[in-house]
C-alpha cells in the first residue's frame, strides 16, 4: 500500500502541520479578529516571487539546518544567485507532454572503493499553490516499486524528535532489493524535513530527506525538492528536485545507474501524474 500523510504522522501532528501550511491560502491573518489571549497573530510578508529570493531563503536554511545539504543546495544556488542549471530546470519543467526531462549532473564510478555517484535533476510544473503542491510530494512517492530487477518499499516510522532546525520532521525506513547477477536487500533509515524558508510567508518551501547512516548498498542519499510558485505563471507551483545518490556499484556500474534511473523516471512520472489528479 503506498504510503500517505495520514500514516506518515499522527493525526494532531498532520492537523496542526496542515493547518501552518494552509495559512498562506485563507484571508485567516488579513481578517481583523480578537486575537488569542498570550498570542501574536503574524502578518503574512508579501515577498516578491524570484529565484532570487528563493536563493536567500535557501542560504538561511543551510546555515540553520543538521542535515547534510550544503552541496546539493548548491547545485541550485550559489549563495543568495541561482545557478544556471537552476535556471536550465525551471525553464523547461516537465507539463505532462512528451518524455520526461531529466538533467544528469554526476554519474561516474569510483573503482577503488566501487562506488556509484549519480546526481540528476528535474522539475515539475504542478497546477496547485504550493501548500497543496508540498504537501502532495512525499504522499505521491512511488512506492511499492517493482520493476525489473528491482524493488524498493518505504514506510513511516513514528516521528522523531524534531531537533528544532525544521518545520517539520519524519523518519522512513526504506527496503530496497536487487535480483541480479549480484543480489541483496538493502534496509536504509532517512530523515525527511520540510523547510518555510521566509518567516511568515508560505510561497517558498524546501522538503529534504537524507539518510540517517550509510547502508550495504547506500553511502549517501540526498533529495531535495524546492516549492514555490511559477515565477511565469504563478498560478501554477514549481517543484525542482534534485537528487544525489553515492552508492555500493558492486562492479556493476552501468547496470546499477541504470536500475536506478528507470526508477526515477517512474517516479517523476508517477509523481506528476498523482499531483495533477489530485486537485
Amino acid at each position: 500500500m503506498r504510503p500517505t500523510l495520514s500514516i506518515m504522522i499522527s493525526q494532531l501532528d498532520r492537523l496542526i502541520l496542515t493547518v501552518i501550511l494552509s495559512l498562506c491560502t485563507t484571508q485567516l491573518f488579513a481578517t481583523p479578529a480578537e486575537p488569542l489571549s498570550g498570542y501574536r497573530l503574524p502578518v503574512l510578508r508579501d515577498i516578491p516571487i524570484n529565484l532570487e529570493n528563493y536563493c536567500s531563503g535557501l542560504a538561511t536554511t543551510i546555515q540553520t539546518s543538521s542535515q547534510p545539504i550544503a552541496a546539493e543546495a548548491q547545485l541550485l544556488c550559489a549563495g543568495q544567485s541561482p545557478t544556471a542549471l537552476f535556471r536550465s530546470l525551471v525553464a523547461s519543467p516537465y507539463q505532462g507532454v512528451g518524455a520526461p526531462q531529466i538533467t544528469t549532473i554526476t554519474n561516474l564510478e569510483t573503482e577503488a572503493t566501487l562506488t556509484s555517484t549519480l546526481t540528476i535533476g528535474y522539475a515539475l510544473a504542478i497546477d496547485k499553490d504550493p501548500v497543496a503542491t508540498l504537501l502532495g510530494e512525499e504522499s505521491h512517492v512511488l512506492t511499492p516499486y517493482q520493476q525489473g530487477n528491482l524493488s524498493i518499499n518505504a514506510s513511516f516510522l513514528p516521528p522523531p524528535e524534531n531537533p528544532g532546525d525544521a518545520d517539520t520532521s519524519f523518519a522512513i525506513e526504506q527496503s530496497t532489493v536487487v535480483d541480479d547477477n549480484v543480489s541483496f536487500t538493502d534496509i536504509s533509515k532517512h530523515r525527511l524535513s520540510l523547510y518555510v524558508l521566509h518567516p511568515d510567508n508560505f510561497k517558498f518551501f524546501l522538503a529534504a530527506r537524507t539518510l540517517q547512516t550509510p547502508s550495504e548498498q547506500f553511502r549517501k542519499a540526498v533529495v531535495l525538492r524546492a516549492v514555490f510558485p511559477n515565477p511565469t505563471e504563478q498560478s501554477t507551483s514549481l517543484s525542482v528536485t534534485i537528487l544525489h545518490f553515492e552508492m555500493n556499484s558492486r562492479d556493476q556500474h552501468e547496470e546499477v545507474v541504470d536500475t536506478f534511473m528507470r526508477f526515477i523516471e517512474s517516479d517523476m512520472l508517477t509523481l506528476y501524474q498523482a499531483q495533477q489528479s489530485d486537485r
